[in-house]
Formats: C-alpha cells, structure tokens, sequence
C-alpha cells in the first residue's frame, strides 16, 4: 500500500479468455464483460447479468483471445443513476451491451470505490 495516494497499489488478476464461437462480436478495451461459457466472455449480457470482469483489449472476431481483468479495480461506463460507492454495492449489466448499472436489488458484482458522474464512469473493486 502506498501512503499520500488515494488508491494506492492493487493487485490484479488477469485472465486471457476467449470471444464467443459464433454470433456477432464488438467488444471494445473497457467493456464490461460477462462469462457465457467455459473461458468465453460476452458484453452482450442481458440488464441485471453479473459482471465477471473488464475487456483490457478490443476483439471483434469469434473464437478471438481477450485479456480479461477480473480481480483488480476496474472502470466502467455506467447507465441510469449514479452506483454508489459503500455499503457492499457493486454493478451489474445494463441494457447496453458493455455498460453497468447499479443493482436494482441485491448487491451486484464487486464493490463501488468512486464514481465520475460528468464521466459517466465507475471504478469498482473486483
């Protein structure tokens, strides 16, 4: 942990995972992804999906290799209101393909450590 920081040092886990082996594919570094089979991640979740991690790469071919964050802290485009950071809450899949929302129950995936609301953005601890 480094002191005067906010943040400091977080250790990461990174996974390379693999796009899905048909269907169509546009996930873009930053995207909010979610598992859809063994090693295969999507951002096409549907509203209220768990998330399982953020696309530190783009891929828009099936069967492509992605890194995937899914321990760490992440920043995500988020719609709707505002997650808010406390209280065990973390996100979940929006309607929009690659994008979170707060949960409307329940606590979601991860916790919120800080959210830009002119950005539009949320950083969540994985």
């Amino acid at each position: 942990m480094s002191f005067g920081n906010l943040g400091g040092q977080v250790t990461q886990l990174v996974l390379t995972c693999r796009t899905p082996e048909s269907g169509a594919v546009a996930i873009a570094r930053g995207d909010a992804l979610a598992l859809a089979g063994s090693y295969r991640v999507t951002n096409d979740a549907g509203a209220g999906d768990p998330v399982f991690g953020v696309a530190l790469g783009d891929a828009s071919s099936n069967n492509a290799v992605i890194p995937v964050l899914v321990r760490g802290v992440a920043l995500f485009a988020y719609t709707g209101d505002a997650p808010a950071p406390g209280g065990g809450v973390g996100v979940v899949f929006s309607a929009l393909p690659g994008v979170v929302a707060a949960p409307v129950s329940g606590s979601g995936a991860g916790q919120v450590v800080s959210v830009n609301t002119a950005a539009h953005t949320v950083e969540v601890l994985l």
